[in-house]
C-alpha cells in the first residue's frame, strides 16, 4: 500500500488510508518505503529521481516477494493500492505485471505529459521530467498511459473532483481507456472532495468501497455495495 508521496512517514495516525481498517479486516498489510522515500538519506531519494515507475516499482516488487516469502501469507491472494504517488505506482504496476488481483488507484496520476500540464505543480515536475514536447524520453518511460493495453487486472479508481495536485482528469482518461479495452474498472467519485478524502462520511465510503472491492477480487467473495451508497 504505497502512500501519498512517498515522501511520507508511516509513524502519524491518519485517517486516510490507515492500515487498521484493513488489518481488521484479516488483511496482511505492507507499508513499503520505496526509493524516493525520505528518512534514509540524500542517496535513496536519488535512486529514484526522475523514474517514478523505474527503482521505486521494483523496490515495491522486491518488498512484496520478501513479504510474501513468510510461511503465514498467502501469494496467491494480494492487492495492491495506494494515494497519490501511491496512486501513480498502482497504475504503473498494472502496466507492469498481473500479479495482483485487484489495485486500489486513488488521486493518481496515468498520464505524465497532461499531468504536468495540469497540477498546481507543474513547475516541480518539469524541473524532474522536462517539458513533455521536448523531452520524451522520461514520459514514455513513466507514464502509464502509454501502455495500458498491458493492463489486465480489476482497478478501481478513487479521485476527488476538487484535486488540483492531481486533477480529476487523469482519473477520467484512466477510467475511460480501460473501460474501452475492456480492463474491469470501477470509479469512485466525490465530487467536493480535494486531493484527499477529509469529510468523516466520505472516508467510510471509500473503505467500506474499497474492503468490498478488495473481498471480491482478492477473496473471491460476493461484490457487495456500500450500505452508504
Amino acid at each position: 500500500m504505497p502512500h501519498g508521496g512517498p515522501q511520507m512517514s508511516w509513524s502519524a495516525w491518519t485517517w486516510l488510508w490507515n492500515p487498521w481498517p484493513f488489518a481488521a479486516r484479516g488483511y496482511a498489510v505492507l507499508l513499503p518505503d520505496p526509493a524516493l522515500s525520505t528518512g534514509y538519506g540524500q542517496r535513496m531519494q536519488e535512486r529514484g529521481r526522475g523514474q517514478y515507475g523505474g527503482q521505486p516499482y521494483r523496490d515495491l516488487i522486491a518488498l512484496t516477494d520478501t513479504a510474501l516469502a513468510r510461511d503465514d501469507l498467502d501469494a496467491t491472494r494480494t492487492g495492491l493500492a495506494g494515494w497519490s504517488y501511491g496512486g501513480y505506482l498502482a497504475n504503473r504496476a498494472a502496466t507492469l505485471t498481473d500479479r495482483f488481483k485487484a489495485i486500489v488507484s486513488h488521486a493518481g496520476m496515468g498520464n505524465l505529459e497532461a499531468f504536468q500540464i495540469d497540477t498546481d505543480m507543474h513547475a516541480y515536475f518539469r524541473k524532474i521530467f522536462g517539458a513533455p514536447r521536448t523531452q520524451r524520453d522520461r514520459h514514455e518511460a513513466n507514464s502509464p498511459h502509454f501502455h495500458s493495453a498491458k493492463v489486465t487486472t480489476p482497478i478501481l479508481i478513487v479521485h476527488g473532483g476538487k484535486d488540483h495536485r492531481g486533477p480529476v482528469g487523469q482519473a477520467l482518461s484512466l477510467h475511460s481507456d480501460l473501460q474501452r479495452l475492456g480492463v474491469p474498472v470501477s470509479f469512485l467519485h466525490f465530487p467536493d472532495e480535494g486531493h484527499a478524502i477529509a469529510a468523516p462520511n466520505h472516508i467510510r465510503i471509500m473503505y467500506e468501497t474499497v474492503l468490498s472491492f478488495l473481498d471480491h477480487h482478492v477473496l473471491g467473495q460476493e461484490l457487495r455495495r456500500p450500505a452508504m451508497l
